[in-house]
């Protein structure tokens, strides 16, 4: 999905793998908080299955902390 305005997003978590990426985002996304994968393809490499390497999730500055929040109480469960 494209998103106007993404310069203004910020970062809300770092994944190693793509799963976690889009397992982040899904969760994001199920709360109304738009989200965006922001891979940095100059540092990943192949590792079997899949591409490794950095993915920052990133949702506009003004609902970052209601995403921290959400992520920070789905880290526990």
């Amino acid at each position: 999905m494209k998103y106007n305005g993404t310069e203004t997003w910020v970062s809300v978590f770092q994944a190693a793998t793509e799963e976690e990426a889009n397992m982040i985002k899904g969760i994001l996304e199920t709360a109304k908080i738009p989200a965006l994968l922001d891979r940095n393809t100059s540092e990943a490499f192949d590792l079997s299955d899949g591409i490794f390497g950095e993915i920052v999730v990133r949702v506009p500055k003004k609902l970052a902390a209601k995403a921290a929040q959400l992520l920070q109480i789905n880290q526990w469960e």
